[in-house]
């Protein structure tokens, strides 16, 4: 009988370490469940905030700023090739001098 006892305090003893590890276990599962659910909100706040201000963005203005650098860019494209019409012009005019003068260079 003093054997049966000594097993049961045995069993016992290791019946209270594992409740033990199991209370620490539980206690570090609520503990980062409720760091997450934290971490979730802020997330979500951050979230929102951004969004408010994704929608604030003006996207017309956007575009017609890049409208207007559109056409800004064909119109020194066609001042460049204005520019280039009258390089050649001048250059023609040079030579028909320099023909008409009877010069060489």
């Amino acid at each position: 009988m003093d054997e049966l006892l000594k097993v049961a305090k045995k069993q016992l003893r290791f019946q209270k370490v594992i409740a033990l590890c199991l209370v620490l276990i539980a206690v570090v599962l609520g503990a980062t469940g409720y760091l997450f659910v934290n971490q979730v909100g802020q997330m979500t706040t951050a979230l929102q905030e951004t969004s408010a201000r994704l929608q604030e963005i003006d996207v017309e203005g956007i575009n017609s700023s890049i409208s207007v650098t559109q056409e800004m860019l064909e119109s020194v494209e066609d001042f460049s090739k204005a520019v280039d019409g009258v390089t050649e012009k001048v250059k023609e005019f040079d030579s028909w001098m320099l023909g008409l003068l009877g010069g060489a260079r």
